[in-house]
């Protein structure tokens, strides 16, 4: 793999480095990288990939990149400029580490991102322990490129702009001659380290504050009220009201909601369904969908069915190219699925994508918590038989 054109590159990573600047990114601390490296950044807003190539530039890099992301109309053009290698999400990709592998070799640099998605609560994920595999094998530097607060500027749940600042440093997490003498799971465990960030807890030290916007697509994030527990929160410019049991939670120039963050929401939601399921294992989730995958090079409408998710793994029945098909993916090989944030799931089986798409804007991020509860607890009960 060759690098991206030095005379595209760098008038082009000038100009993005002055609209993430304008954006309200500061390069904070910056460690020398040179070839051969690794670089590795938490992801939490769509304009991630900017903020990295900004906090590394004048130096290109090859980004491992999510398949379908190919596929888009904007994005797709420059990650084919950017040399960007596609990758099969969430799942081993022997071609693509191959490519990886050979961008070191002739001394490039690599950026991943290792959880794979856009976090949709701005907490760090867990990420995937393939990156630990890959760099043992790969045996060169790696950095932490760390973007603090791109979540609370851009939440994934909008397209709006709640302005502020964003703080990016480059650390040097290992040095090439370290790491034959770490296994991979000191590997894994550095990385997850040096990568957590919670916005929320993060600006209980820094106290920056954002220019307030309507939080509409918030509630698409947050589907339960955290008082009554009920589905169906509406949003209505910086509150999220509760037509149920008539709740209000003010949404505040910090990020926070009544000084909670997001992320500790969404995990009383991921709680509360794990008590859910231990009481009934049989609990269900159904809805109607529209399936769209790649057709034409572009991601598309391919069919419509009926879409289940319980213990024995997503199901769907239906239409696919006007014939009848069932599609079974098992929990145990879905860790969680990548979502579009009230609109849909995503599923892959290698470089093909199954992308469900709902009505309903609060099912997506249900069928999200669901899968990854069913998941965990499949995970857990095998540990358990085996000990």
């Amino acid at each position: 793999m060759k690098k991206t054109s030095g005379t595209l590159f760098w008038p082009l990573g000038g100009l993005l480095k002055l609209y993430a600047f304008g954006k309200g990114q500061r390069i904070v601390h910056k460690d020398p990288i040179t070839g051969p490296a690794i670089t590795l950044s938490n992801h939490t807003s769509f304009y991630d990939f900017i903020y990295t190539t900004t906090a590394l530039y004048p130096k290109r890099m090859n980004y491992l990149a999510a398949h379908k992301m190919f596929f888009d109309p904007l994005l797709g053009p420059f990650l084919r400029l950017s040399r960007a290698i596609p990758k099969a999400l969430l799942q081993p990709d022997a071609v693509a580490t191959m490519k990886a592998l050979r961008v070191l070799k002739n001394k490039g640099i690599l950026s991943i991102f290792p959880e794979g998605q856009i976090s949709p609560s701005g907490r760090f994920m867990k990420p995937t322990f393939s990156v630990a595999k890959l760099i043992k094998k790969a045996k060169v530097d790696v950095f932490i490129v760390k973007h603090q607060f791109p979540y609370l500027v851009n939440p994934p749940w909008t397209k709006k702009t709640f302005r502020g600042r964003m703080d990016t440093q480059v650390v040097k997490l290992f040095d090439r001659n370290d790491i034959p003498n770490l296994s991979e799971q000191e590997i894994y465990e550095s990385v997850y380290k040096a990568l957590y960030h919670s916005p929320y807890e993060d600006n209980l030290l820094k106290q920056y504050t954002y220019k307030l916007n309507d939080i509409q697509g918030l509630e698409h994030v947050l589907t339960e009220c955290p008082t009554c527990h009920k589905t169906g929160l509406v949003s209505q410019k910086h509150q999220l009201n509760c037509p149920h049991c008539q709740a209000i939670f003010k949404y505040d120039a910090y990020g926070r909601i009544d000084n909670q963050g997001v992320d500790v929401y969404y995990e009383a939601q991921r709680q509360r369904l794990i008590q859910t399921v231990l009481a009934n294992p049989n609990y269900t989730l159904e809805s109607p969908v529209r399936l769209e995958g790649y057709r034409n090079k572009r991601v598309q409408t391919i069919g419509e069915g009926h879409l289940t998710l319980s213990k024995d793994g997503y199901h769907f029945v239906g239409k696919v190219f006007n014939e009848d098909k069932t599609y079974h993916f098992d929990v145990k090989d879905v860790p969680t699925c990548p979502s579009d944030i009230g609109r849909n799931i995503q599923i892959y089986e290698g470089y093909e994508l199954y992308q469900f798409v709902f009505e309903n804007p609060y099912l997506p991020t249900q069928f999200v918590l669901l899968g990854e509860v069913l998941h965990d607890l499949y995970v857990n009960k095998q540990l358990g038989g085996n000990q």
